[in-house]
């Protein structure tokens, strides 16, 4: 992950949330990635792991371990950055 890179929502701040964190730190990983080399293997790459994020803000939304608003602001944040 780019250590001088400084995020809205750090992938600390959701190890209790069931794999969240870990996801969210390799999607930072990606999105560092791609912005270092824009080609389509990197984008491919970033856009397939934003679908799995997606969704698992989605499930720990509705298990409860993310509040509802909170869950649509982390998407729309990380949906940013994928079409930057």
């Amino acid at each position: 992950m780019n250590q001088s890179a400084i995020y809205k929502y750090e992938p600390e701040e959701f190890r209790g949330v069931l794999g969240l964190g870990d996801e969210l730190k390799r999607f930072y990983i990606l999105h560092g990635e791609y912005s270092q080399d824009k080609t389509k293997t990197n984008k491919f790459a970033l856009l397939e792991h934003w679908e799995n994020i997606f969704f698992t803000i989605k499930h720990r939304e509705l298990e409860g371990y993310l509040d509802s608003s909170f869950a649509t602001e982390l998407r729309n944040y990380l949906e940013e950055m994928v079409y930057d």
